[in-house]
């Protein structure tokens, strides 16, 4: 083989690696903005920061970064979408719990499940009562911790409904999209009200079925942004070992219904990012253009 070949072959095995290295430990602000005529009445735009993924990843000492960047989008709430911490045996959760009681003290923070807090309560002869200390944990610092339940609270001048769904097991399996049941959500949270309704939903697979249920909004994670990502093509996998998920990252649309999908803050078992930055994202509600 030509020596040209190798060098170019090893500068590109070096680019990705350095790429690779970077992006595991850096973070991007990703900003939307959604309209609404339900928010048309409000004096000011309202700001939303969501949090998904973190997996126990701290940007500096004390997440000192991280809190920078939210303190500088000035939220009126935020969302933590789930998965802040790692379901290990014996794994303590000091990360997540400092940013959250950080956090807290300023800002309302709603807490949705993701699948490995989901995982700590689901096998307790695995993890013990970490789900529960956990829990206490954070329910004192006054996290409202959204369990297939709602609050219902006021964005400027616009009521508005917050959900957070935790949804079964068999809907996170590898290798396999389970399809949802008709009906499935309604039997966990009931029907939705007329209010402008937020859905926080870790999985975003089923996004089809929360549109059809009603949700105006859903704040989704768990996809990592498909981990590494192809020009032209998008996310190569998701945790659940699907090729080019469809749903990896960004904003998705059915009829008026909307999905933003963080690409995450953190990694777990894969801990790579190719072509694919860790985010933090703020979300601006704005009424009709």
């Amino acid at each position: 083989m030509p020596e040209y070949i190798i060098a170019a072959a090893a500068v590109i095995a070096a680019l990705i690696i350095a790429d690779i290295l970077i992006e595991t430990r850096i973070f991007r602000v990703r900003k939307y903005t959604v309209h609404g005529s339900e928010f048309s009445k409000n004096e000011k735009d309202v700001k939303i920061i969501v949090l998904a993924d973190l997996h126990n990843r701290s940007y500096g000492k004390g997440n000192a970064r991280l809190i920078k960047a939210i303190d500088r989008a000035e939220p009126d709430i935020i969302i933590a979408a789930g998965d802040l911490l790692v379901a290990k045996p014996g794994r303590e959760f000091t990360v997540p719990l400092d940013l959250l009681a950080n956090l807290s003290q300023r800002y309302p923070v709603y807490y949705g499940i993701g699948n490995h807090e989901y995982r700590l309560r689901i096998y307790p002869e695995k993890y013990g009562t970490m789900y529960e200390d956990y829990m206490e944990r954070i329910k004192a610092m006054g996290i409202h911790v959204l369990e297939n339940r709602r609050e219902t609270i006021m964005l400027g001048n616009t009521p508005v409904d917050i959900w957070g769904i935790e949804i079964d097991k068999k809907y996170y399996k590898r290798f396999h999209d389970e399809p949802m049941e008709q009906g499935y959500i309604e039997s966990l949270i009931g029907r939705k009200d007329d209010r402008y309704t937020i859905l926080i939903a870790h999985n975003p697979c089923y996004f089809r079925e929360y549109a059809d249920w009603g949700a105006d909004l859903v704040f989704a994670g768990h996809i990592h942004g498909g981990i590494a990502r192809l020009p032209f093509i998008g996310g190569v996998a998701s945790p659940q070992v699907r090729l080019f998920p469809e749903y990896d990252g960004g904003l998705f649309e059915k009829d008026r219904h909307k999905m933003i999908l963080s690409r995450g803050l953190g990694t777990h078992t894969i801990n790579i990012r190719f072509n694919n930055p860790a985010e933090l994202v703020l979300v601006t509600l704005k009424g009709k253009a």
